[in-house]
């Protein structure tokens, strides 16, 4: 096989896990408690698909946990194939940040997987 053939094979694969994996995303964080909304960022919201493109994830949660706890109740539970990279705040947190650059330009890129009604 030619090394182009080789290349685009494994691109198509490697795209195959990261939808894969990002139901499994949605799918596992959607059922615990507390969840509001999960949104996918960054550079496969929009549209970059290739062998060095990752999961960069929002999710907004009502919790008492702090940021770090968060994230190390999340990360566990998401074992996946492809890099994550996870930012899980609250709604109030959300709310106090919304004027802050990198919370806008997350706002602005962020495609909704999953919310609920009272969000």
């Amino acid at each position: 096989m030619e090394t182009t053939d080789r290349i685009y094979s494994a691109r198509a694969a490697y795209a195959a896990l990261l939808e894969s994996s990002l139901k499994r995303v949605v799918t596992v964080l959607s059922g615990l408690e507390g969840i509001k909304r999960i949104s996918l960022v960054g550079s496969y919201a929009r549209g970059r698909a290739d062998l060095f493109t990752d999961l960069d994830i929002l999710v907004v949660m009502d919790t008492d946990l702090s940021f770090i706890d968060r994230l190390r109740m999340l990360y566990p539970l998401l074992a996946l194939p492809v890099d994550l990279d996870l930012l899980c705040y609250t709604p109030g947190e959300l709310e106090r940040m919304q004027d802050r650059p990198f919370i806008k330009h997350l706002r602005r890129e962020e495609v909704v997987l999953y919310e609920t009604s009272t969000s």
